[in-house]
C-alpha cells in the first residue's frame, strides 16, 4: 500500500476577480475559492489516487470552518492538522491581467498557516509517508518557517525524498536576499525541485531558461524541473536535459493552480514508477507529458483547488489529443 505524501504548507481562500483581464486594481466582483499551492497539491494528488496528508495550522474564524470541510471532502489525511481558535485564514485576492495572468495579493496578519510550531511537528515518523513536498511560502515568516525546515533536515536524514516548489510571489518577500540564501539552502537538499520560468528569473535574474537552469548549483541525482507556461516544461536530471512541448488547440481560460496540478502530477507519476534517478529519459518525459496535461486542464477551468483534475480525465485527455502536435498550452 502506498504510504501518503506529507504536504507542508498554506492553506487559504483564494478571492478569484470575475472581471477578466481588469487585473486586481480595477476589479469590483471577486468570488471566494480554497486555494494554497500546497493545499492545492495534496487535493491533485488525492484525485489522482495518491493518498495525502496535510501538515498546517487552522485558525478558528468561519473560514477556517470552510476550509476544514473541503479537507473532509476531499478525503485529506488530518493528523498533522494543528488548530488555533485565536487565528485567522490568510487571504488571496487573485486577478488575471490582460495576458490571463494571475495577479496576487495576500492579508496574512495574525494568519493560522504562518504559527506553526517545532514542538507541533516533533510527533511526526518520516518513515510514515512515501515523500514530503513543501514550499517557500510556508517558509516566509516564523515560527512556521522553522517547523518546516526542521521537517526538511528530518526527512533528509531518513533518506525519504523531499520535494520543493518555491512558488514564488514577490509581493511576500520583504528581503530578496535573505530569501535567496533560504533558497539555495534548501534546494541544495532536496530531491526533487520545481519552478516556473518567472521563478527561475527570480532567482538567477535570467529570462532564459535554459541559461538560468544553468546557473542553478549542480545537483547530480535531483530532479529539476521549469514549466514554462505555454511553451511545455524543462526536466532535468542525472546530467541529461529535455524540453517536453504541451498541448495547443486549448482554450485557457485561468492559469491559477496550473503549476500545482503539474507538481501533484509529477510527484504522482514518480510514486507509481518508483526510483525516478534510475528513470530513463523517455520514462520521464511520459511523467511530465501526463503533469502538462494535467495543467492544461486546470488552465481550461476557474479556479485552483476546485479545478484539479481526476485521474481519469487525465487519461481522456490524452486519449483524445494524443495525436495532437503538441505545442501551445499551459504547464505552470
Amino acid at each position: 500500500m502506498l504510504k501518503p505524501v506529507l504536504c507542508g504548507g498554506e492553506i487559504l481562500l483564494d478571492f478569484l476577480s470575475k472581471d477578466v483581464g481588469k487585473g486586481l486594481a480595477d476589479s469590483m466582483l471577486f468570488e471566494k475559492r480554497p486555494g494554497g499551492s500546497i493545499f492545492n497539491v495534496a487535493v491533485g494528488l488525492r484525485r489522482l489516487g495518491v493518498p495525502a496528508s496535510l501538515l498546517t495550522k487552522l485558525g478558528g474564524d468561519e473560514f477556517s470552518q470552510g476550509l476544514m470541510s473541503v479537507i473532509t471532502e476531499e478525503k485529506i489525511n488530518t493528523e498533522c492538522l494543528r488548530r488555533d481558535p485565536d487565528l485567522k485564514t490568510t487571504l488571496a485576492f487573485v486577478a488575471l491581467n490582460e495576458e490571463g495572468k494571475p495577479e496576487f495579493r495576500f492579508y496574512r496578519d495574525h494568519a493560522a498557516d504562518t504559527k506553526l510550531t517545532v514542538s507541533e511537528i516533533e510527533h511526526i515518523n518520516p518513515q510514515d509517508y512515501s515523500m514530503y513536498h513543501f514550499g517557500s511560502i510556508a517558509l516566509l515568516e516564523k515560527p512556521a518557517s522553522d517547523a518546516y525546515l526542521e521537517l526538511l533536515d528530518m526527512f533528509h536524514g531518513e533518506k525519504v525524498t523531499t520535494s520543493f516548489d518555491p512558488n514564488i510571489r514577490p509581493s511576500l518577500i520583504h528581503d530578496r536576499k535573505s530569501f535567496l540564501q533560504m533558497f539555495y539552502r534548501v534546494s541544495e537538499v532536496v530531491d526533487i525541485l520545481k519552478m516556473s520560468d518567472d521563478d527561475l528569473e527570480y532567482i538567477t535574474g535570467l529570462a532564459d531558461a535554459r541559461e538560468g537552469l544553468r546557473k542553478m548549483p549542480d545537483r547530480a541525482n535531483a530532479l529539476i524541473l521549469v514549466t514554462l507556461g505555454k511553451n511545455g516544461a524543462i526536466a532535468s536530471c542525472g546530467g541529461q536535459s529535455r524540453h517536453v512541448p504541451t498541448f495547443n488547440r486549448v482554450r485557457v481560460k485561468d492559469t491559477t493552480g496550473c503549476g500545482d496540478a503539474f507538481m501533484a502530477a509529477i510527484l504522482s507519476g514518480l510514486l507509481n514508477s518508483g526510483d525516478f534517478t534510475a528513470l530513463s529519459m523517455s520514462k520521464l518525459t511520459g511523467i511530465v507529458t501526463f503533469a502538462n496535461a494535467a495543467a492544461t486542464i486546470v488552465g481550461t477551468r476557474y479556479g485552483a483547488a476546485n479545478a484539479m483534475p481526476r485521474l481519469r480525465e487525465v487519461d481522456r485527455f490524452l486519449s483524445r489529443h494524443k495525436n495532437e502536435d503538441v505545442q501551445d498550452g499551459v504547464s505552470g
